[in-house]
């Protein structure tokens, strides 16, 4: 039985419509000169994606759970398999279990790493993938930026390249903290660093001024002293947290700092993914 003319003109129009919306969000998707970050809504954990003006990928950590790897996915096209530089900021599950899996869907050409020990199957996993994959492997040391090629610049300011001489306390003040530059504006990636490690940063003399800061800990009352926020300086604060989780986070001395310094906050709990363009 054939379709009438009206029911043929009904389904080459909600085709075409199909493929205008694809082409829309591909459109969307290509480099357009700019530097786009996306604080990604995984719940109690950490991850981003940075995309470069020439559109290279990097996505600093991977979460507590697969979310990650599909909300990347969704925001890269289609036709992309590759990933430029994957970061962990240290081995802690709620900021890893992702990063296998995107070694394994993509072709990974670079991932950043502290070579701290830690003896935790996920973290195994992800080594044992990169020993499969095998991505060039960089070390974080803050003697070497790592230039994308197309005007964004990554800082690395900790750890030291002497990981091992240090005596960690807490796994937290191992992170990788990483200032991404682009022209005059820049985001502070700072993992989950607590008091210990802002105090030797701070140390150090880097220049931690940045225009949007990605507080520490999500928010947690170990991280975030007032002398590290007003060396950042911040005109936005990001905090990635769950809602109504159980430890607390953010915790209201936290807030309430960030309010007296007069810094705006938003919270992927409030807002879901939050996305900003440089």
């Amino acid at each position: 039985m054939k379709n009438s003319p009206i029911t043929q003109w009904l389904i080459c129009l909600l085709a075409l419509t199909g493929m205008a919306a694809m082409l829309h969000r591909e459109l969307r998707l290509l480099p357009d000169g700019n530097v786009h970050v996306h604080f990604l809504d995984v719940g109690q954990g950490d991850s981003a994606l940075l995309v470069s003006p020439t559109g290279k990928q990097i996505v600093i950590d991977g979460g507590p759970d697969l979310a990650a790897l599909e909300a990347v996915g969704s925001r890269m096209p289609f036709f992309d398999r590759s990933i430029d530089l994957l970061v962990l900021s240290h081995p802690n599950v709620d900021h890893l279990v992702a990063l296998p899996s995107f070694l394994r869907r993509y072709r990974v050409e670079k991932i950043l790493l502290t070579g701290i020990a830690y003896d935790v199957g996920r973290y195994e996993e992800l080594i044992a993938a990169v020993e499969d994959r095998k991505p060039e492997i960089i070390f974080s040391d803050p003697a070497k930026d790592l230039d994308m090629g197309d005007g964004l610049l990554l800082d690395v300011l900790w750890p030291p390249k002497d990981i091992e001489s240090i005596s960690f306390k807490d796994v937290n003040d191992s992170s990788i903290v990483l200032k991404a530059m682009y022209g005059k504006e820049s985001i502070l990636f700072t993992g989950d660093i607590e008091e210990f490690a802002e105090k030797e940063i701070l140390a150090t003399g880097a220049d931690l001024r940045s225009t949007v800061l990605k507080v520490a800990h999500h928010g947690g009352k170990t991280s975030s002293g007032t002398g590290f926020l007003l060396a950042v300086d911040p005109r936005l604060a990001i905090i990635s947290v769950a809602a109504n989780n159980s430890y607390g986070h953010p915790h209201p001395s936290i807030l309430g700092r960030l309010k007296a310094l007069q810094i705006p906050v938003q919270m992927t709990k409030d807002e879901g993914t939050i996305s900003l363009k440089l």
